[in-house]
């Protein structure tokens, strides 16, 4: 019985702790994005995203702008270019503004 009850103590234990580190390795979008539309497939979406590393920081802000760049064109076959704005860090974490910008198909 008491064996049993120290294995439920340290599986809360493990639990408890997983659960924090999951919060502070958490990768963070901005829902706020600017978009720049010229029409056509003439269109150029900033975006942020931050995180503790800046590898997963600068793949998340290039996820988040493709992403937001494909609400934008749809469907339309396109190549998009990336660009890094900026990187600063805000609370501890690693934040990168990145542009994505569409334009057509080189054939």
């Amino acid at each position: 019985m008491r064996s049993i009850r120290l294995l439920i103590l340290f599986g809360l234990i493990l639990i408890i702790g997983c659960a924090n580190a999951k919060q502070n390795y958490q990768t963070f979008f901005h829902s706020e994005y600017k978009v720049i539309d010229h029409g056509k497939l003439d269109v150029k979406v900033l975006s942020q995203a931050c995180s503790e590393t800046s590898e997963n920081a600068f793949s998340a802000a290039k996820r988040n702008g493709k992403f937001h760049l494909r609400s934008v064109v749809g469907n339309k076959k396109h190549e998009i270019k990336f660009k890094e704005i900026r990187s600063e860090i805000k609370n501890g974490k690693i934040c990168v503004e990145m542009s994505a910008s569409s334009f057509p198909p080189s054939y």
